[in-house]
């Protein structure tokens, strides 16, 4: 791979899947593509969208484990028996008539158990509903000045960008065939490159470099 000018020197690229039926592509997740293997989705094989490497934040992940302690604290709290914070009834007695005065003992102990059960049963419903809820991933900002990717139609370009537009270096992976400077005949086909200098959305300045089919063949607007 050549780079020139304030390019990076760089292992791996990241890449979101444009094809909606992929599941990468419904969970928006950033792809992780080792420069030297194709930039396409490791799911389904299409072409990924170049996008800037996820950001993780220290803070994030401090409150991410606090909330997950406090979950695990509340239903700890939740499962304690009720039984436990009352006093205990003592069995009732009754007494029946005809039979020498003899005392019967109602047993309580089943009924309170029962309730007890269905306590617990309302309370593991309510812990699962509250550990079932996902955050939601925030969609990165589209860049348009600094350096980002944006799409152009017949390709994805990924470099400087000024008013949303290329505008210093970067470089296209073609989605179509399309024509790289319109003065001359380079014809870039599905799945070729061109590294180079831009201004105002279009090929221009020094020398720039087209990959396909494996060459590297130097252009000049």
């Amino acid at each position: 791979m050549v780079r020139s000018g304030n390019s990076e020197h760089v292992r791996f690229r990241y890449g979101m899947c444009l094809n909606d039926n992929c599941s990468k592509c419904k969970s928006k997740e950033v792809q992780q593509i080792s420069v030297r293997k194709e930039f396409v989705c490791e799911e389904c094989g299409k072409p990924l969208r170049e996008c800037p490497p996820p950001k993780e934040s220290k803070k994030g992940k401090m409150i991410v484990i606090a909330v997950a302690a406090i979950v695990v604290i509340a239903a700890g709290v939740i499962f304690i028996p009720k039984s436990m914070n009352q006093p205990k009834e003592e069995p009732q007695i009754e007494v029946t008539e005809g039979t020498g005065n003899t005392p019967v003992v109602i047993d309580s102990i089943k009924t309170q158990e029962a309730e007890l059960e269905g306590t617990e049963q309302k309370d593991v419903k309510t812990s699962t509903q509250e550990t079932d809820e996902k955050p939601v991933k925030p969609t990165p900002p589209q860049v348009k000045d600094g350096y980002g990717t944006v799409n152009l139609g017949y390709g994805v370009y990924t470099g400087d960008l000024k008013n949303g537009k290329p505008h210093g270096h970067g470089r296209i992976k073609y989605s179509q065939r399309h024509k790289i400077v319109n003065s001359k005949d380079f014809v870039a086909n599905p799945g070729d490159e061109f590294e180079g200098d831009f201004r105002d959305g279009r090929v221009s300045g020094g020398i720039g470099y087209w990959y396909h089919d494996g060459d590297q063949t130097a252009i000049k607007p």
